[in-house]
Parts: C-alpha cells; sequence; structure tokens
C-alpha cells in the first residue's frame, strides 16, 4: 500500500462509506427510519430556518390591496385601497403615473350605502380620462339617479398594466370589505401585462404555473435573492406599454393565443366563483377595441412568401393608398389577401374601403379579422372577447356587453376615434357608454341589485352627466396631450401617425382659443422638465391662473374639477377645496348651505391629517385653518394657522400670516397681530407684510 497520504486517505475513503452503511443497517428498524427521516428533512430544516430568519428581516408575504388609516370620528375605520398590493404583480418597477388611485371606504359600510368595486386594468380604471370623467365615475352618478334613495359608492381599484390573474387577487381582496356589487372590466392585457403570457413579466404559460410562480414570489427567500439581483428600487424610464411589449410579435397560429384565451376565461371564471360563494353580485364587461380607426399595431411575417408574391402584397397595398376610388381600394385589398391572408393591414383596408361603400356588416367582419391577426395584439382579439363571455355565461351572470353597445351607438356600425380614444381605452363619450351598459346589465339581477329598465330609460343623456362632472377644454387639452404622447412610441407611430397628428390638432385648437396667460400655463403644464402632467391637475393650474387674472366665477369650477382629480384625503384636495370655496364667495359674497357642507367635510378630511399630531410642512393645517375662517371660526383657525406659519416653506409665509393676522384681528388680538407683522417687516420679505391689515405704526 501507498505511503502518500494523500492516496491513503482516498483509498479509505469507499471503506468508511462501507462501514457507515453497515452502522445504519445494524440499528434497529424505528431508530434506522428516525435517523433516514432526521437526514431528509435537515434540507427542509435548513431553508425554514433561512426563510423565518429573512421574515424576522423583513422579507416575505405582499402588501394588501387595502390598508387601514385610521379612526373616524363615529368610531369607524378608515380604509384606503392601495397601489402597493396591485404593484406587486409586476417582476420590475412600474412608469409614474399608472397606478391604481387610493380610494377611501369605511369600515363597517355606513348605513344606505351601495357600494361597488370596479376592478380591472387601464381601460376600466378610466385612463386617459381624469378620475372625475371616468366610466366609475358616469356610473355613479347614474345609479344615484336611479336610486335616488340610497348612497352610490364605487370604489375604482383597477390597475393599469395587470392581466386578469392580478385583477382575481386585487378582487378577492375587495370582498373583505363589504361591496353590494363587482364590476370586473377586463381582457387588454393577457399577452403584455403583469402576468400575461408574451409579456417581460410573464411568469408561464397555465394557471398552474402562475399560481405556483405567484407563491414562490411570495417567499423571504425569493425576495432576498430578487433584491440581491434586482436591487431595491427598479426604475424604468420608458413607457409603461414600451417596457412591456420589447417589440414582441405573435403569429395568428402561436399557441401563445390560445394560452391567454384559456387563462382568462379560467381567472375570470375564479374571479365569479369567488363572488357568488360570498354571495355577492358580479358583472362582467368584456373589453373593446378601436377597431376602424386604427391600423393593426404590427406589420405581419411575409418571410414564408417568395419575393415575388411579397413584392405583389407591397405593390397591392400601395395601390390601396393610392387611390381614393374605393372600389379600387377593395379590388386591390383583395388582391393582397388573395396571396398574403393573414395580413392584418390589408383586413384593415378592406375594412375601410367597404365601409366608405356603406357596406358596413362586411366592413366590419374586416375589422374585426384585422384585429385578430396584428402581430401585436394590444387590442384584444375575439378568443379573449370571446373567453369573458363563456365564463360569465356558463355560470349565468350577467354581462355588460360593450362590444355590442359601442356598435349600436356608431352612426354606421363601425366604431372607433368617436369612442375610443387609442387603441382600447374609451373617450369621454366612450366612459359614459361603458357605465350606462353596465347599468343596463343590472336589470338582469335580482333582489335589491336590480334596476328597473323604466329607471334606466328616464335618465338623462351622455352630455348631461359630461357637464355634472365637470367636462372643461382644459381636461380635453391634457387628454388630447397625453394621447400625443402615447402615439410618439415607436410602434404606434410606425404604423397610426394620424393619431398623433390627430390629437396635436386638438390641442393646437384649443390653445389658439385662450388668451395669452392661459396658453403660458398650459404649456408650462406640458414641460417635460416640470413633470407635471402625471403628478398635478392642469385645471389647478389654469384656476391659480384665472384667480390671478381677476376671474374668480372662470377660476371656481376649474378649482372644484381639481379637487376631484385630487386624493381623498390629502392636503392637495384640501387645498384646492379652500380656494374653490374662496373664489364661490368672492364671486357670489356668501356661502351658500351646500358650500357649508363641502367646506364642512373638506375641514373633516384635513383635521383626519394631523388628528395624530401635527404634519411637518403645515400644508394640511394652514388650509384647514384657511376653510375655519371662510365659515367665520377663526377661533378654530388660530392654533391651526400659527403651526402653519412656523413651519412652512419661507416662500409662503407672509401669505400664511396675513390669514394668522387677520384671524387675530378677528378675535380682538390685535397685540398678537402687531406682532406678526412687526416680525414679518423685519424680515427680507418686508414689503409682503406692508399692506396688511391691521398694519400699524412704530
Amino acid at each position: 500500500m501507498s505511503s502518500d497520504p494523500e492516496t491513503r486517505a482516498v483509498a479509505s475513503t469507499p471503506n468508511r462509506r462501507a462501514r457507515s452503511r453497515r452502522r445504519l443497517r445494524d440499528l434497529p428498524r424505528k431508530k434506522r427510519i428516525l435517523f433516514i427521516a432526521i437526514l431528509a428533512a435537515f434540507p427542509l430544516f435548513v431553508l425554514g430556518f433561512i426563510e423565518g430568519t429573512l421574515r424576522l428581516a423583513g422579507f416575505g408575504g405582499y402588501p394588501p390591496t387595502f390598508v387601514e388609516a385610521g379612526t373616524l370620528d363615529d368610531g369607524s375605520t378608515l380604509v384606503f385601497s392601495s397601489e402597493l398590493g396591485p404593484a406587486s404583480y409586476f417582476f420590475s418597477g412600474r412608469s409614474q403615473g399608472l397606478a391604481m388611485d387610493p380610494s377611501p371606504l369605511v369600515m363597517p359600510k355606513p348605513e344606505g350605502t351601495f357600494r361597488v368595486m370596479w376592478v380591472g386594468g387601464s381601460a376600466a380604471k378610466g385612463i386617459p380620462q381624469p378620475r372625475p370623467l371616468r366610466a366609475a365615475s358616469f356610473f355613479r352618478e347614474m345609479l344615484g339617479d336611479a336610486w335616488p334613495d340610497k348612497h352610490v359608492e364605487v370604489v375604482n381599484l383597477a390597475t393599469p398594466g395587470i392581466a386578469s390573474y392580478p385583477v382575481l387577487g386585487v378582487m378577492t381582496e375587495a370582498l373583505d370589505y363589504e361591496p353590494d356589487l363587482v364590476v370586473a372590466y377586463l381582457g387588454n392585457n393577457e399577452f403584455f401585462g403583469a402576468f400575461g403570457v408574451a409579456s417581460l413579466h410573464t411568469a408561464g404559460r397555465s394557471p398552474a404555473i402562475i399560481r405556483l410562480t405567484r407563491a414562490t414570489r411570495g417567499t423571504a427567500i425569493a425576495q432576498a435573492m430578487e433584491r440581491v439581483l434586482v436591487g431595491r428600487h427598479t426604475v424604468d424610464a420608458r413607457s409603461l406599454m414600451e417596457a412591456m411589449v420589447n417589440d414582441a410579435r405573435i403569429a395568428p397560429d402561436d399557441p401563445l393565443r390560445d394560452d391567454a384565451a384559456r387563462n382568462l376565461e379560467t381567472f375570470v371564471g375564479d374571479m365569479i366563483d369567488r363572488c357568488l360563494d360570498r354571495g355577492v353580485p358580479i358583472i362582467v364587461c368584456p373589453p373593446v377595441a378601436n377597431e376602424a380607426g386604427m391600423f393593426p399595431l404590427a406589420e405581419p411575417d411575409l418571410s414564408m412568401l417568395t419575393e415575388a408574391d411579397r413584392e405583389a402584397v407591397n405593390v397591392h397595398l400601395a395601390a390601396v393608398r393610392a387611390t381614393a376610388d374605393q372600389a379600387v381600394r377593395e379590388q386591390e385589398a383583395r388582391a393582397a389577401l388573395a396571396i398574403a391572408p393573414h395580413h392584418a393591414t390589408a383586413h384593415h383596408l378592406l375594412g375601410r374601403a367597404l365601409r366608405a361603400q356603406g357596406r358596413a356588416d362586411e366592413a366590419n367582419d374586416a375589422f374585426h379579422r384585422a384585429v385578430d391577426l396584428d402581430p401585436m395584439p394590444w387590442r384584444p382579439p375575439t378568443e379573449s372577447v370571446d373567453a369573458v363571455r363563456r365564463a360569465a355565461d356558463s355560470r349565468g351572470v350577467p354581462v355588460a356587453d360593450l362590444h355590442e353597445a359601442f356598435h349600436d351607438a356608431s352612426d354606421d356600425g363601425c366604431f372607433g376615434w368617436d369612442l375610443v380614444s387609442d387603441h382600447v381605452h374609451p373617450s369621454l363619450r366612450g366612459q359614459a357608454l361603458v357605465a350606462r351598459t353596465v347599468l343596463g346589465a343590472m336589470t338582469r339581477l335580482a333582489g335589491d341589485q336590480r334596476v328597473s329598465p323604466e329607471s334606466i330609460a328616464a335618465l338623462p343623456g351622455w352630455e348631461s352627466y359630461a357637464d355634472r362632472l365637470g367636462r372643461n377644454e382644459y381636461a380635453r387639452f391634457a387628454v388630447a396631450h397625453s394621447m400625443t404622447l402615447l402615439g410618439s412610441i415607436g410602434f404606434f407611430h410606425d404604423t397610426n401617425p394620424n393619431m398623433t397628428s390627430r390629437y396635436k390638432d386638438i390641442c393646437r385648437h384649443i390653445l389658439a382659443a385662450e388668451p395669452p396667460a392661459i396658453r403660458r400655463t398650459t404649456l408650462a403644464w406640458t414641460d417635460p422638465k416640470k413633470n407635471l402632467v402625471d403628478r398635478f391637475p392642469i385645471t389647478g393650474m389654469i384656476a391659480e391662473t384665472l384667480y390671478g387674472l381677476g376671474r374668480p366665477a372662470d377660476a371656481e369650477p376649474q378649482f372644484h374639477f381639481a379637487a376631484e382629480c385630487s386624493d381623498r384625503y390629502g392636503s392637495r384636495r384640501v387645498a384646492f377645496l379652500y380656494y374653490e370655496l374662496l373664489m364661490r364667495r368672492m364671486a357670489r359674497g356668501v356661502l351658500d348651505v351646500p358650500s357649508i357642507r363641502r367646506a364642512r367635510a373638506a375641514i373633516s378630511e384635513g383635521r383626519f391629517l394631523f388628528r395624530d399630531g401635527p404634519t411637518d410642512s403645515g400644508r394640511a393645517e394652514r388650509y384647514v385653518g384657511q376653510l375655519h375662517q371662510l365659515l367665520g371660526e377663526n377661533a378654530e383657525a388660530i392654533p391651526l394657522l400659527e403651526h402653519a406659519a412656523a413651519c412652512t416653506d419661507p416662500s409662503l409665509k407672509p401669505v400664511v400670516d396675513r390669514a394668522l393676522v387677520e384671524a387675530y384681528l378677528a378675535t380682538g388680538r390685535a397685540d398678537a397681530a402687531r406682532r406678526v407683522i412687526e416680525m414679518g417687516l423685519a424680515g427680507p420679505q418686508a414689503p409682503a407684510y406692508r399692506d396688511m391689515p391691521g398694519t400699524v405704526g412704530p
């Protein structure tokens, strides 16, 4: 035997293993089984220890969609929907401004309240319209008119970019908050959305793998690894659509299309089942798309054709575009399709030629075919629409057939830009039509949730509701501007350049009708360096400009609209409410009873912000104090304004001090007013204090 130590060690290894096996065999049977079980469980024990340790460090699980914000004066609990819940379904950061809006609700639900949970993707949320003009808002007003004895509350939980599985998760959490009805409008994001089958964030092609992936990502180990590999904060500067699509192309016969339809039917079915198990009615809305106005978003793959056939197809399509003769356009489009039957653009061009000849039914068939064959299915194909219907029909729940409603509302049965702002998001009129269609589906519900056809027939037209909700040219400009930005995305601009020019023309027309000061404000809002488009309502800036121009009556509705665009129980909303009511008093001289109630509600929201302690910025205290002043409650305003004056931004201190001086004088505290003015006169902003009320000499 070799005397080399390494050689002896290698040679002895098999002997040690053999002795270990003999010792294991020699153990009693029960002990042997116990030993093997401990040995097999050891890796699981290690994983469990690591998992538990990481959970203590804050990893594991998912943030909820609903969070408790605090207790209201009557002892009920204020709950907010949180964007962090649905955001957890994304595998990376998402673009700014595209998230669930925080919506408040009270638990337990107040008596006499009919609570609707509105779920889905960006089309359900109501993009690109501002909050007051979205389908959920139209629905709230319409149902409130149909049921004047009830308080209708619509909680908009829709989140851009999520496929049906995340919608199912959000809705499941919502069922714990006493809904009387769920409205589910979804189906646009099954390919490129979060947990869509073709997205950058795809998690698999089957419902089982999707559920497994979600469960795995919820472990502390997986989240810690993701933190290390990806980083805590992932910010994607591109638009959400750009980040998701990644130039993907899906052929007409790609199995992904069947996968998307199957997943959609499965998860919509799960949504319905969970609602039925909880005794909550649900209405399902299959998605709609811009069929007649928008060309397919990608060109088909013609590589299987010969070079001669490819050239022939291009020649025929060029001929379609080169003539105004609709019969010739039809002929050339059909010739292209004879060579390339799956050419989506050729089908769309055929549809346009048929529509121009008054052959709407044939045109719709061509438009539908173009949508179904689009290699970039941002518009839901027929398989997806039918999947939603099957899930609902098989369980006997009402379907709000938006597709049929949009066709019926179009002049010739072919709908496009009149009802859809881009590829899938309804226009202002389309938002109202979505709401009315859902309301119509409620006639098929039973019991207290049913709406009578007679009450719907008595409702005013959509424009009446749009006016009630505050539609205005500035909001229209904001929508058009957002559509120009969307239209500038590569695949939109390449296939539908008319979209950008269409909305730029709208913007120019609106600006041309406004005075120079309003034009400057509007253009400042669009300045990308200021980054205001997703963060600040344009009507708020317009209202400030109108106020500065001495036009309080014109500023009031814009401040009102800006308040409705802002988060409830937020200091920005309280500020807009204050200025709305200030403009009203300046224009009318007094506040009427509804205005006083609105002021009281604003004070309640503001006080909730600092109920557990004053805020650091003093913003909420300032505007709540000024609201008290509007109501003549100067004593209540003083402590709030004193706090605001102590911590407000130096540039705003003279404004806050002026309000404080007025409150001191109104309560007979001239000495306190004098001290504020004297301190201001000794500071860097002395000119702002020289004309304050109660200014006195030395």
